[in-house]
């Protein structure tokens, strides 16, 4: 009888030493590298395939012509980061990628929130070119809502 007992001790004790190595191993390690950014716009894409050149113009609504200059809000990059411009709804205006010193005008009608891939990145200029938002000191994805 004792020696019954201890095959099913010695299979149980197998048993949960596998199950706790698997454990381990696959709660442990380093942590996964951020997520990328988001795919790019379709409008960021010519019709035939091709990239258009950032100096392009891309009609977008939101930010084609703007009607009352106190509505333009311009992003402005401080360094490489996404942009996703929505408004109250969640509808996409804007979606784009800007490097370090490009700047972005936004035809604001109604509140709108910018999402921004690294909110140290991006400043938020009025009309008059005078500071709406400052980068905050978070490096991470940032979100900005304006009435």
């Amino acid at each position: 009888m004792t020696r019954s007992l201890y095959h099913i001790y010695q299979k149980v004790i197998l048993q949960l030493a596998g199950v706790l190595t698997l454990f381990s191993a696959s709660c442990g390690g380093p942590a996964p590298p951020p997520p990328n950014a988001p795919p790019p716009h379709p409008n960021l894409f010519s019709p035939t395939g091709n990239q258009t050149s950032p100096s392009a113009k891309v009609q977008v609504p939101g930010s084609t012509q703007i009607s009352d200059k106190k509505s333009l809000v311009t992003l402005e990059a401080l360094g490489d980061v996404w942009i996703l411009v929505q408004n109250a709804q969640g509808v996409e205006l804007q979606w784009q990628n800007l490097r370090k010193g490009e700047r972005l005008p936004i035809a604001k009608q109604g509140s709108i929130s910018i999402t921004s891939s690294n909110g140290k990145a991006l400043r938020v200029l009025d009309h008059k070119g005078s500071s709406l938002r400052e980068p905050s000191e978070n490096e991470g994805i940032n979100i900005v809502r304006l009435p």
